[in-house]
């Protein structure tokens, strides 16, 4: 069953589907310095957290 795109909620707003293209697209538009390769290397280590995936890769750009 696929993902209902028009039914979100808070699980959609604190959590990144690696295997939804769109998702890893919007991170890498809120990451641009990140390659998508980069950002689904960090959801696979980090976990499916939003917050965690964002900090662990903006940690190096400081």
């Amino acid at each position: 069953m696929s993902d209902d795109k028009s039914k979100i909620g808070r699980q959609d707003d604190i959590r990144v589907d690696l295997n939804d293209q769109s998702e890893v697209e919007y991170l890498h538009r809120q990451i641009p310095n990140k390659t998508h390769q980069e950002i689904k290397d960090a959801i696979k280590k980090y976990g499916p957290f939003r917050k965690d995936i964002e900090n662990a890769l903006n940690k190096g750009n400081k």
